[in-house]
């Protein structure tokens, strides 16, 4: 009975073990930069900063954009998480425009977001992609982060 408990303490204590190494792995795998620093994204990568400490975002992804009408303005759409102290917001719905006034096909744009009552503006200064005939098909971005500024709007 005495080498089961021993065999059960053990294996409770590598198992607690092990998960903290895993969750001292995830906070190891988030990039640090600084607000307005250029940093290139994929999805689920996240970013740390040095000049707002407690605070992480991750990108969780893009929507491909579908060609569905030829009047319609191709757009990248943005899902991210942000994380601050003990709260933590997810948004889906930020949205990225093909840039229609330059030559070629790209996106850029902004996004605004929040939390805990402090404003943002995600920039992406270039989105990359993919397009096939029937979509666009988006890789990874060139952002910079930052506090909101109603000059961006």
């Amino acid at each position: 009975m005495r080498k089961i408990s021993t065999l059960v303490l053990l294996i409770t204590f590598l198992s607690c073990s092990e998960n903290n190494e895993e969750s001292n792995e995830q906070s190891f795998d988030c990039a640090e930069i600084a607000f307005l620093e250029s940093t290139i994204i994929e999805e689920n990568d996240c970013l740390t900063f040095s000049d707002r400490e407690g605070f992480k975002f991750t990108f969780l992804g893009f929507e491909n954009y579908t060609k569905t009408h030829p009047n319609n303005v191709p757009h990248a759409r943005i899902s991210a998480r942000l994380v601050e102290g003990n709260s933590t917001f997810e948004f889906y719905d930020g949205l990225v425009d093909e840039d229609y006034e330059i030559d070629g096909t790209s996106f850029s744009g902004r996004v605004h977001t929040g939390i805990n009552n402090t404003d943002y503006t995600i920039f992406f200064d270039n989105i990359e992609f993919k397009e096939t005939e029937t979509e666009f098909i988006f890789h990874r971005a060139t952002i910079r982060f930052g506090y909101y500024d109603s000059e961006f709007d």
